[in-house]
């Protein structure tokens, strides 16, 4: 008796056989190869669910963000699709929006994806009144999947919100009356960073909708992974040995409450057609952890490449509150980087007794927009870098006046290129900025530190202390910030170094001439340099 070969269903053995009643046997066939069939010909009422799968469906139940963290085909697409048809069809009146890459991606893998997951009466070439139309070449017509029930499955990609960002407005996605789990929006792999995901939670407020996020992180944790798993808890884990070195516990199942959020993380292994022997020889070839990690498990090693492994925002970042309450008997700096066309980014440090410092005001700030944005897993110039203020120096002159009231600072700091650089003044001789702020009482030097690699290291060093030990009096970093200085806590996040023209690099370059010039704390009592060790807060 010939069985199918099949990933997920086993016959029985010879001797499971052999001590079957003929009649009984005929029908397990049967039925065996019944089920095959079925799956294959309508994947929606027969097609088989991966054990895992499970934890995704307990997480989008119970959470209104579903992020699921998956190794290389791991399944998470197909787990993806299958929940937007599903919610589709039980959702009467729904609109739902599925974000890939390009358009190249979309077509290729998330409609394919969806095509596999329909119903088999809804995969012919037309549906009803021509609603549904789906060509393997093209994906589906005018880019969406309209059901009988009025309920659209829309295809966008991030290029289209880079060009239009006002293509999610007015949209009120998910369903107004659902009888079933309510998905508004999916969006797959190198999304455009947490400015783009607050749109679409607002689209998704309504209806009370449900976003799923798909992610590979085969090129280090994105920032808007990382924001998800920031403070997120563990609820199940995983004891894995292939393709290690040494076996590990990793992360299976978390939550944050806070976000709102289940992350699912899905194994390679887990899927059977995941061809994982294949995955596992590379990784073993490879002999690195990390990268199995990430290849097998989905468990994001790093961040996308940073210039600063040290900095953790769960030590460094501080409430503003906080920052302000430190930094009461301080020494107060200001940094300036012009940047041409760009708005001038404005740092301010103060510094303490024991050396500590204390970022605690940028400009502009977030409520900008963000000073660099994701694109596609590249990070790209942002709304804040983007804007075109038309500020000339009387304007940042009245901008640094209003932000600083009447607190002092010490010493002003400028780019030593940029400050200097000469450009034609309104009486028709030459000057720069140097010049011409301090000609309205704003008195900047020029930074020493025109070669980043000292600054930069001079910031690890303010970074610096034992995270194996309790964070005391004398272990502890010298670099603390305010959680009101969004703009250069992701620099320091992603900044890479590996191009003058990084788009994170200004706020950075504020940083590091602050560390190069050596900023000190100035007893107000005796007018007079002080330095101590790493003391007590």
């Amino acid at each position: 008796m010939n069985w199918k070969a099949h990933k997920l269903l086993k016959p029985p053995s010879d001797a499971e056989m052999a001590k079957m009643d003929p009649v009984e046997l005929v029908k397990l066939h049967s039925t065996f190869h019944e089920a095959i069939d079925n799956a294959q010909r309508d994947p929606y009422r027969y097609g088989f669910s991966l054990p895992h799968w499970k934890f995704a469906d307990e997480l989008i139940e119970k959470f209104r963000t579903l992020l699921l963290l998956g190794a290389n085909r791991s399944g998470k697409t197909a787990y993806s699709a299958r929940k937007i048809v599903e919610a589709a069809l039980a959702n009467p009146d729904g609109l739902i929006f599925c974000f890939a890459q390009t358009h190249e991606i979309s077509v290729l893998v998330q409609q394919r994806a969806v095509w596999e997951a329909l119903p088999a009466e809804y995969r012919i070439k037309k549906v009803n009144d021509g609603s549904i139309s789906y060509t393997f070449k093209n994906g589906f017509s005018d880019k969406k999947a309209i059901f009988p029930n009025k309920t659209q499955i829309v295809f966008k990609t991030y290029t289209q919100y880079q060009q239009d960002d006002t293509i999610l407005e007015g949209m009120e996605l998910g369903s107004p009356e659902p009888t079933s789990v309510n998905i508004g929006a999916w969006l797959d792999e190198y999304l455009l960073g947490m400015e783009m995901v607050d749109r679409i939670m607002l689209r998704l407020a309504t209806h009370n909708a449900k976003l799923i996020i798909s992610f590979t992180p085969k090129d280090g944790e994105t920032e808007t992974v990382r924001y998800y798993r920031t403070k997120a808890t563990t609820k199940e884990r995983k004891f894995v040995t292939e393709g290690l070195s040494k076996p590990q516990t990793v992360p299976y199942v978390q939550h944050n409450a806070n976000m709102n959020t289940g992350i699912s993380f899905f194994h390679s292994k887990d899927n059977p057609w995941s061809g994982y022997e294949s995955l596992l020889e590379q990784c073993v070839s490879k002999s690195d952890d990390d990268y199995s990690l990430t290849a097998l498990y989905g468990v994001p090693t790093q961040m996308m490449a940073t210039k600063f492994p040290r900095f953790n925002p769960d030590v460094n970042v501080l409430t503003h509150a906080v920052i302000l309450e430190r930094m009461k008997d301080s020494t107060k700096y200001m940094i300036i980087d012009p940047a041409g066309s760009k708005p001038w980014f404005i740092t301010w440090i103060a510094v303490d007794v024991t050396d500590t410092w204390y970022v605690y005001r940028e400009w502009p700030g977030l409520q900008h927009g963000a000073w660099a944005e994701e694109r596609n897993g590249k990070w790209a110039t942002g709304e804040a870098c983007k804007q075109r203020l038309g500020y000339g120096v009387s304007d940042y002159v009245e901008l640094i006046r209003e932000l600083e009231g009447t607190e002092k600072v010490h010493t002003r700091l400028i780019d030593p290129r940029m400050g200097a650089t000469k450009y034609s003044a309104e009486n028709g001789g030459q000057s720069d900025y140097i010049i011409d702020l301090q000609a309205k009482d704003v008195i900047v030097i020029p930074a020493p530190g025109i070669d980043e690699e000292p600054g930069i290291q001079a910031i690890q060093d303010k970074l610096a202390y034992s995270p194996n030990k309790p964070i005391d009096a004398q272990n502890r970093p010298q670099f603390f910030i305010s959680d009101e200085c969004e703009n250069t806590i992701r620099s320091l996040q992603f900044y890479d170094g590996k191009s003058r023209d990084h788009p994170w690099k200004d706020p950075v370059d504020c940083l590091r001439y602050g560390a190069v010039y050596g900023l000190y704390y100035i007893d107000p009592n005796k007018m007079q340099v002080t330095r101590q060790g790493r003391g007590g807060y």
